[in-house]
């Protein structure tokens, strides 16, 4: 039988997920296959291979067929034993976004040194929620996994779950998934909740008190909690130093890119209110937006209004820009060791490095975006 590992990247955590072998009577072989769909094993063999000749709903079937009878073609079964196949899908929900892009980019600089051929596997939706216990979920995971010659996927994606002082070890979840169950192992823990926290407390060490929020949720999709946690750690923390937000300077353009930053910045300017001091954007790309609106409106940052956010984007060093670092990079890199860590542990690798129990901790890292708060807490919009 052959052994699919799914590690699963999260905004909040990664999930290493990993297949365990079944014991059953007999091996199924290609002609168990070939007589449960109907065909011959030529055409069995040609579907799992992916070559050319096969109809797509006869290639369906045959696939359905040989995860349901828990099949591996010979080629495949022999690679696996041998550990000779080594070829990993990183799976993403989009090419568009930068943090998928550098989740890859990190995950590829291990796998590439260690023997594995990576695979990127682009699902193009709109969206980077990934519901691991959906239905939706289970069934990618059959389709991604079956008859692919892959030893693993790496599905990177949101998943709204945070650690709490009742599930202290809410970084190990138990994932099931059809066909086999699947366990979970040590994953990556990183804190929306802190880093929103992180930002509140430089905010109000630099004597900033009126100060605004860019809440990057989006209406209708899912990964709202990643949103919530951000704001949560920012103004639950401002509130504690006896300061709030004033509900007219939280904005919700819509989206979490530049245009929309943009735009929620020209709200604000437009107005006709005095314009916080200082505004924490959810992401790196909402600050880029801002700053550039801030820009064409003749206002300086951090002079008149400072910036800061959350993602720690490769552009950010670029822009001066005052933010939280996810380590999205190390993100990658992180849970590619741990696919690595979870495939030793099935018996694929002998080798494989020991699992890596520390957090990946979030990072303030100040740059030239912040500035004092003047001493009134207050300026006036020229716009």
């Amino acid at each position: 039988m052959s052994r699919i590992v799914c590690v699963v990247l999260a905004e909040t955590h990664t999930w290493v997920i990993a297949t365990k072998p079944q014991a059953t009577a007999r091996r199924t072989t290609i002609a168990d296959v070939a007589r449960e769909a109907g065909v011959n094993k030529g055409t069995v063999s040609r579907a799992l291979r992916g070559i050319p000749g096969v109809g797509a709903t006869t290639r369906e079937r045959i696939i359905e067929t040989a995860d349901r009878l828990d099949f591996s073609a010979s080629h495949l079964a022999t690679a696996l034993a041998s550990g000779q196949s080594r070829t990993v899908g990183i799976v993403l929900p989009t090419l568009r976004s930068w943090y998928f892009s550098e989740f890859a980019s990190g995950a590829s600089e291990i796998l590439s040194p260690e023997g594995f051929r990576v695979e990127l596997i682009n699902l193009d939706v709109d969206s980077d929620f990934l519901e691991v216990d959906s239905p939706q979920f289970r069934k990618l995971f059959r389709e991604l996994g079956a008859g692919r010659g892959r030893d693993a996927l790496l599905f990177a994606g949101t998943i709204s779950t945070e650690r709490t002082e009742e599930s202290a070890d809410s970084a190990r979840v138990p994932v099931s998934a059809q066909g086999s169950p699947l366990t979970s192992v040590p994953g990556i823990f990183v804190d929306n909740r802190a880093g929103g926290r992180m930002i509140a407390e430089h905010l109000l060490a630099l004597g900033h008190r009126d100060i605004g929020m860019f809440d990057g949720r989006m209406a209708g999709k899912h990964d709202y909690h990643v949103w919530d946690q951000r704001a949560d750690g920012f103004r639950d923390t401002v509130r504690e130093a006896g300061f709030d937000l004033d509900s007219r300077n939280v904005v919700q353009p819509g989206d979490c890119h530049a245009a929309d930053g943009e735009r929620a910045m020209k709200q604000l300017l437009r107005s006709g209110r005095t314009v916080p001091t200082a505004i924490f954007c959810h992401t790196d790309e909402l600050a880029f937006g801002a700053m550039a609106a801030l820009r064409a409106a003749g206002l300086r940052c951090p002079d008149d209004v400072s910036i800061a956010a959350f993602d720690d984007h490769p552009m950010s060093r670029w822009w001066g820009l005052t933010t939280v670092s996810q380590h999205a990079h190390e993100q990658g890199v992180r849970a590619a060791q741990a696919m690595i860590n979870a495939l030793g542990s099935n018996g694929h690798d002998g080798d494989a490095v020991k699992p890596e129990p520390e957090e990946l901790r979030v990072e303030l890292i100040v740059r030239g975006t912040t500035g004092p708060g003047p001493n009134n807490g207050l300026i006036s919009s020229s716009v």
